[in-house]
């Protein structure tokens, strides 16, 4: 964690290549254009740009469940990942839903398992987390793999914005057994 100029800390979380961090105000427009040209198999559903760009002003926090990172390779940002609260889905204590997305030309060179690692970690360690979980869809199968290599499992599929998705989780025990077998 890391302090900013009003004393209230942030996160910071340093990997071996990756470094995830709170978006600098510079950095919110770009992140918004990611958002608005992102593909649909991306987005869970309508995302209000006002409502999306005063969360990221908050980058770095944990608000009300809200947690949004840059990951950024060698200082520049290549994507973001973040926490959040599905709508209208009460999520108990401890429980937190993580979305992750990065630029496509960073694809598939193991930077998203290295971030979800990295996430996953932190929020069992710091975050007093005791279920991490992610949803994608079906077809995504970059993410499920990402999801498979570093330990979580597929725990449900269900329908919601009118389309099929696809749950993976990991609790606190599974991943503390994992991390304690190297």
């Amino acid at each position: 964690m890391a302090g900013d100029a009003s004393g209230i800390e942030r996160v910071r979380i340093q990997g071996p290549r990756l470094v995830l961090r709170p978006i600098g105000a510079d950095e919110i427009e770009a992140e918004w254009q990611e958002m608005v040209n992102a593909e649909p198999m991306a987005r869970g559903g309508p995302v209000a740009e006002a409502d999306f760009k005063a969360r990221l002003a908050r980058s770095g926090q944990m608000h009300d469940g809200w947690l949004d990172l840059s990951i950024a390779l060698d200082g520049t940002p290549i994507g973001r990942i973040q926490t959040f609260v599905p709508p209208e889905r009460k999520t108990p204590p401890g429980v937190f839903t993580v979305g992750i997305g990065l630029r496509q030309a960073q694809r598939g060179r193991g930077h998203g398992r290295e971030a979800m690692t990295l996430f996953t970690n932190w929020l069992f360690s710091d975050a007093a987390a005791s279920v991490v979980q992610a949803p994608t869809d079906p077809e995504n199968i970059a993410m499920r793999t990402v999801f498979e290599r570093i330990g979580w499992r597929h725990t449900e599929t269900y329908e919601e914005f009118g389309r099929t998705w696809v749950n993976y989780s990991i609790t606190r025990p599974q991943w503390e057994e994992l991390r304690s077998q190297g």
